[in-house]
């Protein structure tokens, strides 16, 4: 698994995918997997104590409403392609229907993360998303962890089960990411 691709699943994952990688697909000749399948139970949410961890507010809000309206609170699935270039791979049409059947049927949306900074958009049948922005955003929710939960550190549990993480939280506790300035990537809180 390449970085983007690690940046792509913690992103993922933080906003309450439960994920598979590089996920076979036994049809169709495009390509004979793709990067992700996550599914995200309906009212899914992470909480530490008495407080709700942030989910990314622009990645809910950009899927539109003939697809889902109320994505927070819907069986949600999701199918991403990632690239480490500029250019886009959107997931294929017999990609995300063997995935749509492999989910049971649930609202599946598709994604594709390529090289930019770009937050969450739909611009024709897909969500793009850039891999600058998700790893912003991952850095972002990393701070808001140690700001609002200063006795909670998972860098001992994470990297048995989830690598990239736990990658992160040990090059952020080292200041790798200081210059890194993500803005509002955790101003709403979500759930």
């Amino acid at each position: 698994m390449n970085a983007a691709e690690k940046i792509a699943g913690a992103y993922l994952r933080l906003n309450g995918f439960l994920l598979l990688p590089q996920f076979t697909v036994f049809e169709g000749g495009y390509h004979g997997h793709v990067d992700w399948v996550g599914l995200r139970a309906a009212g899914s949410k992470e909480v530490g104590g008495n407080i709700a961890f942030p989910t990314d507010d622009k990645f809910f809000a950009t899927i539109p409403a003939d697809i889902c309206e109320r994505p927070r609170d819907t069986l949600l699935g999701l199918v991403a392609e990632v690239r480490t270039n500029k250019q886009r791979d959107t997931p294929q049409a017999d990609q995300v229907k063997y995935v749509r059947t492999f989910l049971g049927g649930a609202t599946v949306v598709e994604v594709a993360f390529s090289e930019s900074n770009k937050p969450p958009v739909w611009p024709s049948g897909c969500m793009e998303i850039g891999n600058e922005y998700a790893l912003r955003w991952i850095i972002e929710r990393i701070r808001w962890m140690d700001k609002n939960h200063s006795g909670l550190t998972k860098s001992g549990s994470w990297p048995w089960s989830e690598d990239a993480l736990a990658e992160f939280l040990v090059l952020h506790r080292y200041g790798a990411f200081k210059q890194a300035n993500p803005g509002d990537a955790t101003d709403g809180g979500g759930g």
